[in-house]
């Protein structure tokens, strides 16, 4: 039987704000399995794997296979974990990142003292009434950072400190 995992994402142009929920299959030790995240933490997904050398598949089943030894540690059954998967994916992916900072890092990235959301999802253009979104290129120049299709290493002024 041929392996399964996460679909090619299609390749649509960045959206202001936070997108829905999209649901994915994925292999977790063998079976398969659906999680729910938002776009923008399967591309952090999918690019941690892509750095780790890793398949999402692979990654997920570790995530998985920690909660339970965490379980088992504090003595519960894994069965009756109270951590869902899909939330310590997201608390991995935070971590990780978390992880990557530094000092430096943060004054590249003009943190501290400016706007915090630029960059991100939530990053509001100068003209409230403009008519058309700005091209992603735009954005990725204007912080440094690229957010969709990733298709090697990251794209930002941090990668050689990640």
């Amino acid at each position: 039987m041929a392996k399964r995992g996460p679909k090619k994402k299609r390749v649509d142009p960045p959206k202001q704000g936070v997108e829905p929920l999209r649901s994915q299959n994925i292999m977790i030790g063998g079976h398969r399995t659906s999680m729910r995240l938002e776009p923008s933490m399967w591309d952090a997904l999918e690019d941690i794997g892509r750095r780790e050398g890793l398949s999402v598949n692979k990654l997920c089943t570790s995530i998985k296979e920690r909660i339970e030894e965490q379980a088992r540690r504090r003595g519960v059954p894994p069965e009756e974990a109270d951590v869902t998967l899909t939330s310590a994916v997201r608390v991995f992916i935070a971590a990780y990142y978390r992880r990557a900072c530094t000092e430096d890092g943060h004054i590249r990235a003009g943190h501290g003292g400016s706007d915090p959301f630029l960059g991100t999802p939530f990053e509001l253009t100068g003209d409230e009434e403009e008519s058309e979104p700005r091209a992603a290129s735009d954005r990725e120049a204007d912080s440094g950072f690229s957010t969709h299709g990733n298709t090697g290493a990251p794209k930002n002024r941090l990668s050689g400190l990640i």
